[in-house]
């Protein structure tokens, strides 16, 4: 009896754990481009990177790569308005969502985790400068994507808009 009861409190354990890690995976990626970004990674394995970003890495044309074209919208009307973008880019095909964000040339503040790439900043706007839930998302064609920006791949004729949000 007492090993049965074992097994039995060993298997809810296990689901308890699995539950756990997968509600803290879907936390990460609902944050998206809204996480904190902090001084030093504390030993988390997470290191923060100011980047401008250079149109010519992510939007140059390979000689063999085929080139799609993505509408990148930037809107922060829910803050302050400063930062607003609207125009097509070109990148290489399987480009990502990260990829096409460099490709505006917009100022970018990126966190690289574990999880993945994610987008702190956009245009000086931080996460976090308009109170504690506030921060950059993205959509494509207007579905909310719950990958990071550097998993999400883009195609041709795709609109990927990022929105501050408040």
């Amino acid at each position: 009896m007492l090993e049965n009861l074992s097994r039995t409190l060993s298997a809810l354990s296990r689901r308890t754990v699995a539950i756990g890690a997968l509600t803290c995976a879907l936390a990460v990626a609902c944050l998206g481009g809204c996480t904190q970004t902090t001084a030093s990674d504390g030993g988390s394995g997470a290191s923060n990177a100011a980047v401008v970003a250079d149109t010519g890495s992510a939007a140059a044309p390979a000689a063999d790569d085929a080139q799609i074209a993505v509408q990148v919208v930037v809107d922060s009307s829910a803050a302050d308005g400063s930062v607003t973008y609207d125009d097509t880019v070109e990148l290489d095909e399987g480009a990502t969502v990260l990829d096409a964000i460099k490709a505006t040339g917009l100022e970018l503040d990126i966190q690289d985790s574990d999880y993945g790439s994610f987008v702190n900043g956009i245009g000086g706007l931080a996460s976090f400068d308009f109170g504690d839930s506030s921060g950059w998302g993205y959509d494509l064609n207007g579905e909310t994507v719950m990958d990071s920006a550097d998993v999400a791949t883009v195609s041709d004729g795709d609109v990927l808009t990022w929105t501050y949000l408040v």
